[in-house]
């Protein structure tokens, strides 16, 4: 499971820092690449909870990855023969829909075997992390220099590698459901767990013009791909840090503080983004991907994991996932235009995103219970 995280993880390492930068290299503007990045997001959002339905009605989490991972690797190969925007729109979506729940399934089966064997679901999500921070400074060395072209291989390599990974996954089979609801219909019942992961999702989308538009905003302020992919590190290494440290027990944090420490992170890093590209204030800021990801996520799937039946966990993380994706990838659509005009300002509209996606998680957390079944309580 750590390799197949770490694999799949690695992918986007370079996929979602320098893709931009691969599509810039191909000719399309910054509004184009915003709608291209959008549209990746908004196929992994519309395909993930279709993917789970059919995954939590079989049971089979192996046997749904393996055979996603291959697709989603045959359907990146068009992207070395594709011209024009159009094309690329049409490989870009395809891809998305297969590669969406390739890594979400993944997460799925963590918290399955973490509940089934007694380990920390954090102990195995840091080395996706540590596999994201190496993969980012080595690719950044890579296309420095006018590469950025290098981005499609190394993406595809990753790609196959997760596929190598899932043939080692565990076989493990979850019960298969009896009820004859769908398994979102069941879901509805835990209204809780539904705000939390709604909300986690959408301050994780208050990441959009980080994702989409930092490395482009970076090198139009003169640091090299190099210095970008030791910025893009710093943050996964914070991430690391906090991954481990809860994953160990040293750092015994709670949801809810988890989830206040992700607002004020938050709220502290998009300012300082908005409004600064010196090299000293872009290194004092990026340790706060601690906070404003890896908080939110840990509170998202430590919330999840405890209050969510596992015939339902696939379901669930598609909630988490897809409201993610839409978020986000309306959030990038929104920027996009801004950020071709003014830069940096467009870090700003991701704090208001950021507040509301914290409010609907703490209302989530803090709402009564009473009323649903017995695993949400």
């Amino acid at each position: 499971m750590t390799l197949f995280f770490a694999t799949s993880v690695a992918m986007l390492g370079v996929f979602v820092p320098f893709w931009p930068a691969w599509l810039e290299a191909r000719g399309m503007s910054s509004v184009e690449i915003g709608w291209l990045v959008s549209a990746w997001a908004w196929s992994r959002g519309l395909a993930v909870p279709i993917w789970a339905h059919f995954v939590d009605q079989s049971g089979k989490r192996r046997a749904w990855i393996l055979a996603l991972a291959l697709a989603a690797t045959v359907a990146f190969v068009p992207f070395a023969f594709v011209r024009g925007f159009e094309a690329l729109l049409a490989v870009t979506v395809l891809l998305g829909v297969l590669h969406a729940p390739v890594i979400p399934l993944g997460e799925n089966m963590i918290l399955f075997e973490a509940r089934r064997h007694a380990f920390n679901y954090a102990s195995v999500r840091w080395f996706g992390s540590l596999a994201f921070l190496i993969v980012t400074v080595l690719t950044g060395r890579l296309l420095d220099g006018e590469h950025a072209e290098r981005a499609f291989p190394l993406t595809l390599v990753f790609l196959a590698a997760t596929c190598v990974a899932a043939l080692l996954l565990p076989h493990t089979e979850v019960q298969k459901r009896q009820s004859e609801h769908p398994p979102f219909r069941e879901l509805l019942q835990y209204r809780s767990v539904l705000f939390v992961l709604s909300g986690a999702a959408i301050l994780q989308a208050a990441h959009a013009t980080y994702y989409a538009f930092s490395t482009l905003h970076w090198k139009a302020a003169g640091h090299s791909t190099t210095h970008i992919g030791w910025l893009w590190a710093e943050g996964v290494v914070a991430e690391i840090l906090l991954f481990a440290g809860v994953g160990s027990g040293r750092l015994p944090l709670r949801d809810k503080t988890l989830l206040g420490l992700a607002v004020l992170g938050s709220v502290v890093r998009w300012s300082v983004l908005a409004t600064k590209t010196d090299i000293s204030w872009l290194v004092a800021t990026q340790w706060m991907h601690a906070l404003s990801f890896a908080a939110t996520h840990l509170a998202a799937m430590t919330y999840m994991s405890r209050r969510i039946p596992v015939e339902l966990s696939a379901t669930a993380q598609s909630v988490y996932t897809s409201v993610n994706i839409a978020a986000h990838a309306s959030a990038v659509a929104l920027v996009a235009p801004l950020f071709d005009r003014a830069g940096g300002l467009a870090f700003w509209p991701m704090l208001p995103i950021a507040l509301a996606g914290g409010l609907l998680a703490w209302y989530g957390m803090a709402r009564n219970t009473l009323g649903e079944p017995a695993h949400a309580t």
